[in-house]
């Protein structure tokens, strides 16, 4: 038998019956995780532990498979005693510098974060509870134990400059932060150039990765992987990119607050960049997902290294979520557009049997979508349209009685044409918006103007957008006039406002639901999505909550 590992992946070569008792033996315990080609059986390098008693002194003394199986076997130590750091409290390895800037809680996460011999963390805390400053003090650790030489931090487009306002912040001109921007030559002179800090999107990736990868010959890198949600399509092109960079580097940090927005699916692909593969090991997606559920859950408790805390368990006091749901009912020609484009759908359905319906799900989700555009934007759908929407005259009051009171406001709206109406609508209180159509250095412009200025009373904007990375405290109070249909946007957004620093002892979300439409299931199914990612990620949260009381109220 020889064995060889090449571009994360092991390759063994074997003939004859030796071949067929390895290779029964191997898809025992890996299923269709590994292949055949010819003589010789292909499996990923994560799964190598698997196999581990099947390999005789030499084979286990190959450089390669000698030292994979050395840093899986250190990890599990590491992983054991990071754990016990977070479940005692303690802040061990945390220097009096950070001890003296950290919340207690906080230099527990950065004592684990910074356990020798980990591959990596998920760091899953919830949103605003201060994961960037853990981060920071954790790499700030790592290099001054010389663990570590430099930091490459992918995050989305609205983050990048935030990153080195926070180092400023905690670490005033200590390091040389590089600020991967503007096009792809400026981005691969970025990769190129001299950094201890590193700061690109997650697009700047692609550009960057050969001479990233070439670095990392030299250079010890750690990697965080900030909002690590939209890495959970392991078969993107942009997963691709972030898990090669990760290959190449010592450690890996995963940041995330909302990391199983849909299903415990989204889940392994975040555990494998941060662990390379080490808690998923063996794990083969079935055709049932709730058996799937278990195992996920399960593998997670038993090989994941993470920490998740609710903002509640690491903040000294934290503001009261109040929930106010408004039935806006449909009328007028509104009305006669919805219950149109309704009629039609239910037709078209009943037509249908589910062999049918499964090829023609795309369209499906396009006319439901109308259903929805509908209750807050008739326009987007018939140019024509001139009447008031019927949520608008809600919002209207909400605007005036809550401005009247000396208070900033958010407005959240999926659509394009919705923002653009109510930016007209209430272009007297001077707003600022945040959505696609808005470039990187006008978003923080409005942030800062939002935040900062007194006579900026209104911020607009689409939770895609603006839904994460950034701090709206200024502001207590946040209307919803239309929903994403992405439950990681919408409670990425609601945690805009409540997060660290927030004054007010609560905020207020203000959701506008026409109501017996389809709005209804669509406010049902974001929150059914949230409390499934409580309930994965073990989080002791009591139920009902304000949120359901006030669902309840309107018979979902």
């Amino acid at each position: 038998m020889e064995i060889k590992i090449e571009n994360q992946e092991v390759t063994i070569s074997a003939s004859g019956i030796e071949f067929l008792r390895l290779k029964t033996e191997v898809y025992k315990r890996m299923g269709e995780l590994s292949y055949t080609i010819n003589n010789q059986i292909k499996f990923p390098v994560s799964s190598l532990s698997l196999i581990e008693d099947l390999l005789n002194k030499e084979e286990k003394s190959i450089p390669e498979v000698s030292s994979y199986l050395n840093v899986f076997n250190l990890h599990a130590t590491g992983r054991i005693r990071a754990l016990s750091l977070v479940e005692q409290g303690l802040s061990d390895g945390v220097n009096n510098t950070w001890l003296g800037l950290l919340d207690p809680a906080q230099a527990t996460a950065v004592s684990a974060m910074v356990t020798p011999n980990i591959l990596g963390l998920c760091l899953f805390d919830e949103q605003g509870s201060g994961k960037t400053v853990m981060s920071i003090a954790a790499f700030d650790i790592l290099k001054e134990n010389d663990v570590v030489d430099a930091l490459i931090v992918v995050c989305p487009k609205s983050m990048i400059n935030e990153w080195p306002k926070d180092f400023e912040r905690f670490l005033p001109r200590k390091y040389h932060i590089v600020q991967a921007e503007g096009n792809k030559k400026q981005k691969y002179g970025a990769a190129l150039s001299h950094f201890e800090v590193l700061v690109t999107n997650y697009e700047g990736v692609d550009i960057m990765l050969t001479s990233l990868v070439a670095s990392s010959t030299r250079t010890r890198f750690l990697v965080i992987v900030d909002e690590s949600y939209y890495l959970k399509n392991g078969n993107s092109r942009r997963s691709d990119n972030i898990s090669l960079l990760r290959s190449h580097c010592s450690r890996c940090f995963v940041l995330c607050g909302t990391p199983a927005p849909n299903s415990a699916y989204d889940l392994i692909n975040q555990f494998d960049i941060a662990d390379l593969g080490f808690t998923f090991r063996g794990f083969i997606k079935s055709n049932d997902p709730v058996s799937d559920w278990d195992k996920i859950s399960q593998l997670v408790d038993d090989r994941g290294l993470f920490i998740r805390r609710l903002k509640g368990e690491i903040l000294k006091s934290v503001p009261e979520k109040n929930f106010h749901v408004i039935q806006v009912p449909l009328t007028g020609r509104q009305a006669i557009m919805y219950e149109k484009a309704k009629v039609d759908l239910v037709l078209e359905l009943k037509s249908l049997d589910n062999e049918s319906f499964k090829k023609q799900l795309a369209t499906y989700f396009q006319r439901r979508a109308v259903l929805l555009q509908v209750c807050c934007c008739p326009s987007n759908i018939d140019p024509t349209f001139s009447e008031i929407p019927v949520k608008y005259i809600p919002c209207d009051n909400l605007v005036e009685r809550l401005i009247s009171e000396g208070r900033k406001i958010i407005i959240w709206s999926f659509y394009t044409k919705s923002i653009d109406e109510l930016m007209e609508r209430y272009s007297k209180f001077n707003p600022v918006r945040v959505d696609g159509s808005v470039p990187t250095l006008a978003r923080r412009n409005a942030v800062r103007s939002f935040q900062e200025d007194p006579q900026t009373l209104i911020f607009i904007g689409n939770p895609a957008a603006a839904g994460s990375g950034i701090t709206l405290h200024s502001s207590y109070d946040a209307i919803y006039v239309s929903y994403s249909n992405q439950a990681a946007h919408y409670l990425q957004s609601l945690d805009r406002i409540h997060r660290r620093g927030q004054v007010s002892n609560q905020v207020n979300y203000y959701l506008l639901i026409c109501g017996k439409t389809i709005e209804e299931t669509e406010i049902a199914r974001l929150r059914g999505k949230e409390i499934r990612q409580h309930s994965l990620l073990g989080d002791h949260i009591p139920w009902p909550t304000s949120l359901d009381d006030a669902l309840q109220e309107l018979g979902v």
